[in-house]
């Protein structure tokens, strides 16, 4: 079950409209390996009755927010949550001016560009430019992955403090997707060391076998890191020191 609010009493609880949090909770249930949900199944992974469950599914119905399929009756995101992902995609100020840098990357590379802010212990993709042909990761504006293991998850990482990266990887499960891939805190740490020093970053093979890319940071006017671009590629087409 998401759990996007802490239940600990502390000062700011008060303040907290737990109706809400739960209804934003379920909304958080549907992601890219379920992208639709039965009742039965939103039931499940919330830990909440039926009943309950129903009645939290039909206000975000009500509201805009979920749709649900007449024939099927599994429940889906509504287009209306694009209002809001578009919302805070220009509210970050990134999208639009840095297009046409993507471009100019992309054609000078031939090689999928893409750029991904911090959030959590996660990267949000938040724009990119690629062929699908040049690589085997179907990724998206939107699309999240574990900092801990993509190039510009780890430069994201780099230039945080220590004590924050370690809140952020509290209970985050180090998954190993392929032999290559960083599984401890110490590893990762080492990794961000290096990063710090040259300046940008690299993965070869960590999230995906057979993909490698590498990423640098990108900063506002005050010299503050902001969200990273990186190029990805196949290891079939780049080699990791042409890298």
């Amino acid at each position: 079950m998401p759990n996007l609010v802490s239940h600990s009493e502390t000062g700011d609880d008060r303040y907290t409209v737990r109706s809400l949090a739960k209804g934003l909770e379920l909304l958080h249930c549907f992601g890219h390996e379920s992208p639709s949900l039965s009742l039965k199944e939103l039931s499940e992974r919330m830990g909440w009755s039926k009943a309950t469950t129903y009645r939290f599914a039909f206000t975000l119905q009500q509201l805009g927010y979920l749709d649900q399929d007449p024939a099927t009756k599994r429940y889906r995101p509504a287009l209306k949550i694009l209002d809001l992902g578009f919302a805070c995609l220009s509210s970050l100020g990134l999208t639009e001016g840095a297009q046409p840098y993507l471009e100019e990357l992309f054609g000078k590379t031939h090689q999928p560009v893409h750029i991904a802010v911090l959030d959590g212990a996660d990267i949000v993709y938040v724009a990119r430019r690629a062929d699908r042909s040049l690589t085997t990761i179907n990724l998206f504006v939107g699309a999240r992955l574990p900092a801990y293991c993509t190039s510009m998850g780890k430069v994201l990482l780099a230039y945080r403090p220590w004590a924050d990266v370690r809140e952020r990887m509290k209970g985050v499960v180090m998954k190993r997707y392929t032999p290559n891939t960083v599984t401890s805190l110490q590893r990762l740490r080492a990794d961000l060391e290096r990063i710090r020093r040259s300046g940008y970053g690299s993965t070869d093979q960590e999230l995906e076998l057979g993909v490698r890319s590498v990423a640098a940071p990108l900063r506002d006017a005050s010299g503050q890191v902001i969200a990273a671009v990186n190029v990805s590629t196949l290891t079939s087409r780049v080699g990791p020191d042409e890298l």
